[in-house]
């Protein structure tokens, strides 16, 4: 019963977070993303057209499948959204009934752990990239984005509920990743000819990295109160133990 309750919940937090998640992207997120794109293909188009393609920015692989622009990429983004709340939302919920302690409070601090560790953290060393932005190597990358989130939420832990002789070690996790040092492109900044763009995209990428953390703080706060709220309503926690 507390399983199947657990899941219910997780749904409903999922879909509730991913959804909200969606329309911040929608509003901060997607206009310098579709903005930055522009520039990708107004650079790629001479090249082709030279060529003899009369639809340059969407001939580099026939094969390949991208939703379009509008509302079914809209759509699309969305579903991903909500089944990745849905998969955090089991995380924070079952930490909570592990816990036996839930609450709008506890929510809210929940939401915060989940936001610097799997924003904040990485960004640190990864800042969010828009199209065209020069990149290291993915498989490195994603290896160091797994080990920051990994000694982050463990480091957060032991601060959090460890002992006073682990907390300190709490700290020295946390730091770990970042003395290390994310991998980094050869070349930093963009690849476009045009001085003018750069200076743009530029001003895109500074933006990017603001509408991204707004837009994951509503995401990680709403995600987290809600969990806090709906934990009690499908009876995971007893009112007296929250």
């Amino acid at each position: 019963m507390i399983f199947r309750n657990l899941v219910f919940a997780a749904l409903a937090v999922g879909i509730i977070s991913g959804l909200v998640l969606a329309l911040a992207q929608q509003a901060a997120v997607a206009p310098t993303i579709l903005a930055a794109e522009a520039f990708e293909i107004n650079e790629a188009e001479p090249a082709l057209q030279a060529h003899g393609h009369e639809h340059a920015a969407h001939s580099h692989d026939p094969e390949a499948w991208a939703p379009e622009d509008g509302a079914e990429r809209l759509f699309y983004t969305t579903v991903a959204n909500i089944l990745a709340a849905i998969g955090f939302a089991l995380l924070i919920l079952s930490a909570m009934a592990y816990s036996g302690k839930g609450n709008l409070k506890n929510g809210a601090l929940w939401g915060l752990a989940g936001y610097l560790t799997f924003f904040v953290a990485p960004a640190i060393g990864l800042h969010p990239e828009i199209p065209g932005m020069e990149a290291a190597n993915l498989q490195g990358r994603q290896g160091w984005w797994l080990i920051t989130v990994t000694l982050t939420a463990t480091g957060l832990a032991l601060i959090a509920f460890g002992q006073a002789s682990l907390k300190l070690g709490g700290v020295v996790l946390l730091l770990i990743p970042h003395v290390l040092g994310a991998p980094l492109p050869e070349t930093h900044g963009f690849a476009h000819p045009d001085a003018i763009a750069v200076a743009t995209l530029e001003r895109l990428a500074e933006n990017f990295v603001q509408a991204t953390a707004i837009a994951n703080g509503v995401f990680w706060l709403v995600l987290g109160v809600s969990s806090g709220y709906l934990i009690n309503k499908f009876g995971i926690i007893k009112a007296e133990e929250a």
